[in-house]
């Protein structure tokens, strides 16, 4: 069986490798092990692409199995209806650290349809923040002609990864 996912590797993978490295080496907390973080830190960052690569290859692959043609399972498709899907962006550090960002995003089906480019959140309170994000479904509502009600996934990006310039994050140079 698997090991679990550390809950601790997959928030460090959040981080740049400067940032990891002081948060968890001998300035932090001692974590830090550079035979295996950097590439456990990689892991974690593509273990999403890596796993859907390997169901790509599993499905493709069934001919090559050694199983002989008359013992062969049929892979058959069904067509879902295309409903739409509300996708929210947090750009945060930790689940518990301020919300530095917010960008949202409407699929129908496998296309994505429409989208709300981050905006920063900085200053906003709670109740702000949720109003925020009832606008944006209002929005998505109108925008696919049905009722969006809640957001179906939820993407969390770390705050260095904002693109929205100027950003507090990277104060401009001025010469």
């Amino acid at each position: 069986m698997a090991r679990p996912d550390q809950e601790k590797c997959r928030l460090c993978a959040k981080l740049n490798a400067q940032e990891a490295q002081q948060r968890h080496g001998l300035q932090g907390d001692g974590c830090w092990n550079p035979k295996y973080c950097h590439n456990r830190r990689s892991y974690y960052r593509h273990r999403g692409v890596r796993n859907s690569v390997r169901k790509q290859r599993r499905r493709e692959q069934p001919a090559e199995s050694g199983v002989p043609p008359s013992e062969r399972v049929a892979t058959l498709e069904v067509l879902a209806p295309a409903v739409p899907a509300a996708v929210v962006h947090w750009y945060r550090a930790t689940k518990d650290a301020p919300l530095h960002a917010l960008g949202a995003e409407l699929w129908v089906g496998n296309d994505r349809v429409a989208q709300i480019e981050p905006v920063h959140c900085l200053g906003l309170t709670e109740l702000q923040v949720k109003t925020l994000l009832v606008r944006i479904l209002e929005v998505f509502s109108q925008h696919s002609g049905r009722k969006v009600e809640r957001f179906r996934s939820s993407v969390e990006l770390h705050p260095q990864n904002c693109p929205i310039r100027p950003c507090p994050l990277y104060p401009e140079v001025r010469l």
